[in-house]
This record gives structure tokens, C-alpha cells and sequence, in this order.
């Protein structure tokens, strides 16, 4: 079916492509300053860094510690461009009231596995969290669900632990039992992955990490025209990373200092029903599946109208 949204994307990004492929003097052109990204360190960085190193985007990315800072460098401006969950795109619209925020791409669909171990009769109960939101609401649901009774789940301690790169290291630490990491974490040698959080009876969909931003920054056109030639380099990056699976795992065992066998696992894994999002459009059953979560962990009702989302390319403006 002839989808006219992304037709206007792929010439908009077109006509404006030459205003981040500048290579070095992007970057050192203050008419056209690099886009400052905050993101967390899970596949993200992966994506990132191969767009700006491969396609010379002129990029200044920030590796957030946890999602509280990620929320913090959205609220006061410090990045244009917020790659976090989307639950931590409703808990600022929704429970924070910051209506300047707008998801305008989706990332991944999660790409987590509860990892370690869980083992209550053995004090195996330790499960690290970033924060109280993001995937946190997930998990929360698929323990409840899968864990024998009430009892056993009120036993579980939960550790505030940060990012997925902090509680890799925390878990390889033993400060830590059991926490849901995404790749290349999840396959690192010494984790034992217990079930993948979503597509089953509990969890069957969900929308991990999307992109955000804020509405005022919208209102220059310089703006927006460096976000729409973004746009449409990241998703040709998407693409040839996945036309090419040699060349992406050879990538992966460069920029993460993975085995062969293990970055070809990792790129598996980067195409499966949870993974990367292919296109820049959403899945409205994803984006649900994770209201309805958000909904019942808050008690809030979700609006049928998502005016925190950009889903429309003539909402930029001209």
C-alpha cells in the first residue's frame, strides 16, 4: 500500500540531506551545529556512532546514567534529541505534565531478557532496575505473573542500579541476582538469559526506546531541517546494516569487543519480532500494549489521543 508519510520523509530527507553530510565541517560550521542526542548505552550507541562515524552526521552524543537523567536533559534543553523508553515518554507527558514532549521515531521494540538468576528458596531475589519507570513497569508485570503466588513476588528487592551498561557490570559483580539487559549485554559471555521479556501470554508486545524531542525545538527551521535529513540518514543506515550481515557483525565484534559467534547472535537478534524498528513509522499495537502497562502500574488513564506522539511529517511544519 502506497504510504504517503514516508514517501514525503525519504524527499524531504533528500532535499536536505547536504545539511548534516558535511563530514568535519559540519561540526565546525556554526550555522549548522551537530545535533546533541543523549541516549543510553544499550544497541543505541551501536546506531548512533555508526551513523556518525559512517555516514559523517555531524553528532555530539551523551550516554545517560539512568532514565531520570535522560528526563532531565529533555526538560531543561541540554539534548535536542532524547533516545529513552516509551514508557518514559508517558510518565513525562502523563505524570510529569511536560507537554513539550513528542516521540517522533520508534527504536527498538525492547530487545531485553530477564538475565541471571532467580532463585527465592536460595536469597536469590536481588532484581535490579533503573528506575521506577521504563521497562521496570514491564518487568513488574511478567514477575507477578510468572512467580507461583503473591507471597513469592513480595519477596523479590529491588535495586535502583542504573543504565544497562551499569547493571551488566553489576550483575557480573554479583551485587545483583537477576535484571533485564538488551544487547549486546544480554549475550556477553558469563550472563545466563532466564526468557525474553515480551511476546508471550504477559507481555505480548511492547515499544522499547523511541526518539524525543521538544515542540519548541521544532519551531526553527534550521530544526527541522536537520531532524528530517537525520531521519532519513538513520534509516538508511538501518537498512544497509541489515543488507549487509557480514559487514554489521564484523561491526559489532569491532565496536563491542565481541566473539564472531556471539556478534552474529547479537545481529539475529537485532531483526527478531522485539527488535530494531525497520521503519519510522509506529506500531500502534506496540504503543498500547505498553499504555496498558503504564495504565495499570499508575492508575492513570491514558488518553485516546496521543499528542505526545509525532506520527505525521506535515505536523514539523514547513
Amino acid at each position: 500500500m502506497f504510504n504517503r508519510s514516508l514517501v514525503v520523509w525519504e524527499l524531504l530527507g533528500v532535499l536536505l540531506l547536504s545539511v548534516l553530510l558535511r563530514g568535519q565541517r559540519c561540526a565546525a560550521d556554526p550555522a549548522t551545529p551537530p545535533l546533541q542526542i543523549a541516549a543510553f548505552r544499550d544497541i543505541s550507541a551501536f546506531l548512533l556512532e555508526t551513523v556518525r562515524k559512517d555516514y559523517a552526521v555531524a553528532l555530539q552524543i551523551t550516554y545517560v546514567k539512568n532514565a531520570d537523567e535522560a528526563h532531565t536533559r529533555l526538560r531543561r534543553q541540554q539534548a535536542d534529541i532524547v533516545f529513552m523508553s516509551y514508557d518514559d515518554t508517558l510518565s513525562m507527558a502523563l505524570q510529569e505534565q511536560y507537554g513539550e514532549i513528542a516521540a517522533f521515531m520508534p527504536i527498538h521494540g525492547g530487545l531485553l531478557d530477564l538475565c541471571g538468576t532467580l532463585d527465592l528458596a536460595a536469597n536469590k531475589n536481588r532484581v535490579g532496575i533503573d528506575t521506577d519507570t521504563g521497562y521496570a513497569r514491564a518487568l513488574r508485570r511478567y514477575l507477578r505473573d510468572r512467580l507461583s503466588n503473591a507471597d513469592a513476588y513480595r519477596q523479590l528487592v529491588w535495586i535502583m542500579a542504573g543504565a544497562t551498561d551499569l547493571r551488566y557490570e553489576k550483575l557480573r559483580a554479583q551485587e545483583l541476582d537477576a535484571t533485564l539487559l538488551n544487547p549486546p549485554f544480554s549475550y556477553r559471555p558469563g550472563v545466563t538469559r532466564i526468557a525474553a521479556l515480551s511476546g508471550n501470554a504477559v507481555v505480548p508486545r511492547y515499544q522499547g526506546v523511541v526518539a524525543n524531542l521538544n515542540r519548541s525545538w521544532l519551531g526553527s527551521r534550521s530544526h527541522r531541517a536537520s531532524l528530517a535529513a537525520f531521519i532519513t540518514i538513520y534509516q538508511r543506515a538501518l537498512r544497509d546494516l541489515r543488507a549487509h550481515p557480514d559487514d554489521t557483525i564484523a561491526k559489532l565484534v569491532e565496536f563491542y569487543g565481541l566473539s564472531p559467534p556471539i556478534a552474529a547472535a547479537v545481529f539475529a537478534r537485532l531483526w527478531a519480532s522485539d527488535g530494531l524498528n525497520a521503519t519510522g513509522m509506529f506500531d500502534d499495537g506496540a504503543l498500547a500494549e505498553t499504555e496498558r502497562i503504564f495504565a495499570e502500574d499508575t492508575g492513570l488513564t491514558v488518553p485516546r489521543v496521543r499528542t505526545w506522539v509525532l506520527t505525521d511529517p506535515e505536523r514539523f511544519g514547513p
